[in-house]
């Protein structure tokens, strides 16, 4: 039998930690903390395939232990658990985490070991596929002379907005880029096929068509497109769904300030230019190599073909 895989487990609820770790022991070597700095303690001191982090904690919450851990180990996969109820807790775990899976409680031990046992093969994948790509010294010459060129500029498609919202929206960004908008679905879906967009912003309420199954969409089609939400709309479900489905960079609701807005578009270019250098960072793509049976949802998979054929139908009509 080969070494088993570190995961740590993160709840005050000594009762409950002891009782995942009886059931979790045989497959894993399993970590426990009863605290936020407990557990940064243990990831700075072991290697951390996956943490499971409940979200209220006292002294730290789970997604701000989250975003630490993303910072100290960010090959770490992290999932965070807690009441399908707190609303502020999912979009945190979003904007500050950045997690991998959000799991509702209560949640079943088998449905835990699954996203574990799914985080640690993500992990060993992101792991050897970094080994691989180690560069020679000749390689790493090449792209630090590259690096002295400037980036190419971003694509940014804004999907739902006015064009007065948008000049707003990016008045303060300093970065160099290219804009382009839509207003329906199908409009999006024929900008993305026709450039190499960087990020896209995306408001959520489209009529008839959800906007998460468009977002999965475009994460489907388009895997290194980074995906912001914009939206006055608050809701749970959509906004986990952003989390499992979707793997969105950002959820942000309205209103918004310039500069904030600037910050998180250039944050995102720059995620995007990682992806494109090093694929294998795409967590949802790796996620979907390794088990392409979770990576998409009915309901998506309708809007999917709509869009596709709309898009076809347009390209014909034009040739």
């Amino acid at each position: 039998m080969g070494t088993l895989s570190n995961i740590l487990l993160v709840d005050d609820e000594p009762l409950l930690l002891s009782s995942l770790s009886r059931v979790l022991r045989p497959h894993y070597h399993v970590f426990t903390a009863e605290s936020g700095l407990q557990a940064l303690d243990i990831v700075q001191r072991h290697k951390i395939k996956v943490i499971v982090s409940d979200q209220r904690m006292p002294g730290m919450l789970g997604h701000e232990l989250l975003g630490k851990v993303k910072d100290i180990s960010p090959n770490t996969v992290r999932l965070l658990l807690t009441g399908y109820s707190d609303l502020d807790a999912i979009l945190n775990s979003v904007n500050a985490g950045q997690i991998f899976r959000y799991i509702n409680k209560p949640c079943s031990v088998e449905k835990l070991r699954e996203m574990i046992e799914l985080g640690v093969q993500i992990h060993d994948r992101i792991v050897a596929m970094q080994n691989e790509a180690q560069m020679t010294t000749s390689t790493k010459s090449a792209i630090e002379t590259a690096k002295t060129e400037p980036d190419p500029p971003a694509t940014l498609l804004f999907v739902g907005y006015t064009l007065a919202e948008i000049q707003k929206l990016t008045s303060k960004i300093t970065m160099q880029f290219v804009l382009e908008h839509a207003t329906t679905l199908e409009e999006a879906f024929t900008a993305l096929h026709r450039h190499s967009v960087s990020v896209l912003i995306s408001e959520l309420n489209f009529g008839e068509d959800n906007g998460i199954d468009f977002l999965n969409t475009v994460k489907k089609e388009f895997p290194h497109t980074v995906i912001i939400i914009l939206t006055d709309i608050i809701d749970a479900p959509m906004a986990i769904r952003s989390i499992n489905e979707v793997q969105v960079f950002r959820y942000i609701t309205k209103p918004v300030s310039e500069e904030f807005f600037a910050r998180t578009v250039e944050e995102a270019a720059r995620k995007h230019r990682t992806y494109q250098a090093t694929p294998h960072q795409n967590i949802k793509l790796t996620a979907e190599i390794i088990s392409p049976d979770q990576a998409f949802q009915t309901s998506a998979e309708k809007l999917r073909a709509k869009l596709i054929a709309a898009h076809l139908a347009l390209t014909k009509s034009r040739s």
